[in-house]
């Protein structure tokens, strides 16, 4: 008889399942090399990403671990019953992992970063916040937030969002007091600069980890 995983086990899965998820994402951005988007709208960028990541996945060279790994653009999300058809929140992107039996998934919430009010629309209601109450990833234990730099630098920016992550602690139920962000234990190109903030969220979904990636689209 096969043993189900412990914990530690799952928690190692995810932590790999969304790694890959990021690095297709930074992997699809550098096939956009030369594509002018510092002025584009965060709709376009997410789908050119996604139409990159498809191609790379679809690829005669695809690696091993992208075997079953499906990218989605735009997906309408069921998480809250009350909010049915055209009326269901549509997550930027969705990973989906193919297999028997439950489909692990990996969300990502996009912001361009542009302006004064940037960080305030990435953290907020419309952004971090979907998150937070459950509106997306209700039933995973970690999602992620990108955010397209179209000016100043893309430390700049995560300056910024780590000291209004900071300063709004208990209205973002930030688990970490004092320290915000963490850097997760991974050893690939690209994904140096990822940070994890943890939060709480309603005590029947538990707490969340949002993985923060921040791509130079100036």
């Amino acid at each position: 008889m096969t043993s189900l995983p412990g914990p530690a086990q799952r928690d190692a899965y995810r932590s790999a399942f969304v790694k890959n998820c990021l690095e297709l994402v930074v992997r699809a951005r550098k096939e956009l090399v030369g594509t002018p988007l510092a002025s584009e709208e965060e709709p376009a960028i997410t789908g050119l990403l996604v139409e990159q990541a498809r191609a790379i996945i679809e690829s005669d060279g695809a690696e091993d671990w992208m075997e079953h790994l499906c990218v989605l653009d735009d997906p309408p999300q069921n998480d809250q019953p009350e909010r049915r058809g055209k009326r269901r929140p549509r997550i930027d992107i969705e990973f989906e992992l193919a297999r028997r039996g439950t489909r692990p998934r990996f969300h990502l919430e996009a912001k361009r970063l542009y302006r004064s009010d940037s960080v305030a629309a990435y953290l907020g209601p419309s952004g971090l916040g979907m998150f937070l109450d459950g509106a997306y990833a209700s039933a995973w234990p970690s999602a992620g937030m990108l955010g397209y730099v179209q000016n100043r630098t893309c430390a700049d920016w995560l300056s910024d969002v780590t000291g209004q992550l900071s300063a709004s602690e208990t209205l973002l139920h930030v688990c970490m007091k004092n320290s915000a962000l963490s850097s997760p234990n991974w050893q690939t190109p690209g994904l140096e600069n990822v940070k994890i903030s943890c939060h709480t969220r309603n005590p029947d979904l538990g707490a969340i980890q949002i993985f923060h990636l921040l791509l130079d689209c100036s």
